[in-house]
């Protein structure tokens, strides 16, 4: 194929779930369609890899970031957990996502897991909560239930992006992995093509129309290297510790994360149970200097915090700069001062809490500042569509929201 003489009805720059969703809508309706992906196909969690790669980065003062640079984006690497849209966050930029959502449900494998999946940690932490007089409920999950079992929970159980991005190439479109974009190809005011670097060589790539869904961060560097410079002007991303205790009496470690949880919308913070793959475990208590702990992970229940920290800091095309206010800071002492209260009425001893880290980096290419409520930026046929666009802080898993948006946006765009 010679790429410089193709030209596509759609260049989708990016394949997590947004850009994923958004391909297969289009070319459902045989538009040509090239998904042009920086990553490659991966679904192990390597972390020197991932620091190589710039999936894990520090961000100031210590603190991480996580994201995925891949086929499927950050799906690949999530616990599968769905909240709906903030139905009046949307209304204001005149956006309702409801039909989106509700074709969604019938899409996808979206429910409450089983009673008979809730793991024995899950179950002894809202029993805990609850008794304590939290309003802690079950979750939706992005499962194929009937591939588990109790303590059972494979790979393949899990809905991630790649199932659209393997349904879009089988019905036409062109996936290039290894391709990294570093502009958009503007002529007047008018996005025509991207110029990437695809497997090595240097490309000039053209299209009726461009999305751009490669990310909070992905995103706002490429629109900043288009000149749009408002893109990357402060982000959010959602900070996250996992306060964490021992327990006896029951086989903790092998069961499905983040089954329950409560949001404190007033607070600012989400809690969950979450239950760490072992070597993130592992990698979590040698950051938080318990070594001692390394080898209790079938021992051990934990509480995730997640805070919805306010938009600041900034995106650029080498750095990637966030210092945490004094506010989100209170926010995640709040949250872990519940975990904690929720975690000894369970019964766990010798609480401490992980380091700091931080995931589903966002809107830092806002609706109604660098896009418009069609997700249009300031160049005609240049869009976005991932949590770049979402218009405040945030706090929650993106990822039924971003699904919603792509496919309102195919919409449009059809």
């Amino acid at each position: 194929m010679k790429l410089g003489k193709e030209n596509w009805d759609v260049i989708i720059v990016g394949t997590g779930p947004s850009g994923a969703c958004l391909a297969l809508e289009i070319v459902r309706q045989h538009k040509k369609v090239l998904l042009l992906e920086k990553g490659r196909a991966d679904i192990s969690i390597n972390i020197p890899k991932m620091l190589k790669n710039k999936e894990m980065m520090f961000i100031g003062n210590g603190k991480t970031l996580v994201r995925g640079i891949r086929t499927g984006g950050t799906s690949v690497l999530y616990y599968g957990t769905s909240y709906a849209p903030p139905a009046g966050l949307f209304a204001k930029f005149g956006i309702d996502l409801s039909s989106e959502v509700e074709e969604l449900k019938r899409e996808l494998p979206l429910a409450p897991l089983k009673d008979e999946l809730i793991g024995p940690t899950a179950q002894k932490i809202r029993d805990s909560a609850l008794n304590l007089g939290y309003a802690w409920g079950k979750l939706d999950k992005f499962i194929y239930q009937d591939l588990c079992a109790p303590g059972y929970f494979p790979y393949e159980a899990q809905w991630n992006a790649i199932r659209y991005v393997n349904d879009a190439v089988e019905l036409g479109a062109v996936l290039l992995t290894c391709s990294e974009v570093t502009r958009v190809i503007v002529n007047g005011k008018k996005a025509v093509g991207v110029e990437a670097t695809v497997q090595g060589e240097r490309h000039k790539l053209y299209a009726s129309k461009i999305v751009l869904s490669a990310g909070g961060l992905g995103t706002a560097q490429i629109l900043q290297a288009s000149a749009i410079n408002k893109a990357g002007d402060g982000f959010f991303c959602d900070p996250i510790t996992i306060v964490q205790g021992l327990t006896e009496g029951i086989e903790a470690g092998n069961e499905i994360p983040m089954a329950a949880g409560m949001i404190f919308e007033k607070e600012g913070f989400v809690l969950t149970d979450l239950t760490l793959p072992k070597l993130v475990y592992q990698l979590f208590s040698v950051q938080a200097l318990r070594p001692n702990r390394v080898w209790q992970h079938g021992r051990t229940m934990g509480i995730m915090v997640k805070v919805r920290d306010g938009i600041g800091g900034s995106i650029k095309r080498r750095k990637v700069h966030k210092v945490f206010s004094e506010a989100d800071k209170l926010k995640m002492q709040q949250g872990e001062g519940k975990a904690r209260e929720i975690l000894q009425h369970a019964g766990a001893k010798r609480l401490y809490n992980t380091v700091w880290t931080s995931a589903h980096p966002g809107g830092s290419a806002r609706i109604g500042e660098v896009v418009d409520p069609n997700l249009k930026s300031e160049y005609d046929n240049l869009y976005v569509c991932d949590c770049s666009v979402i218009p405040t802080e945030w706090g929650l898993p993106p990822t039924l929201t971003v699904l919603a948006l792509a496919k309102r946006l195919a919409k449009h765009l059809l």
